[in-house]
């Protein structure tokens, strides 16, 4: 991940730690997007064994994309409760 923003010069990385709470999002978001799998395969009398791997095969395929997504979801619940952390900083 790049340390700040081309266009913009924002900081991505405000403190050390700073994404821990993106790891959430990642996980709520993981969740929602293979609930309709694991769910259909449940629901229509499916081994556990399939129910299983095709999860976590749509995991595997969604953790690269959501990696990112998480995190951009993080900058924006930041900057929703707390914009003046985005103001223009001379110490940066």
């Amino acid at each position: 991940m790049r340390r700040e923003c081309l266009v913009c010069a924002l900081r991505f990385e405000r403190e050390p730690g700073y994404f821990v709470g993106a790891m959430y999002a990642s996980y709520i978001l993981a969740v929602l997007l293979t609930a309709p799998v694991w769910l259909s395969l449940l629901l229509t009398g499916q081994s556990f064994g399939l129910i299983m791997a095709a999860t976590f095969g749509a995991v595997m395929i969604l953790v690269p994309i959501l990696f990112h997504y998480s995190r951009v979801l993080w900058l924006h619940f930041d900057y929703i409760f707390n914009p003046k952390t985005f103001e223009t900083d001379p110490r940066y």
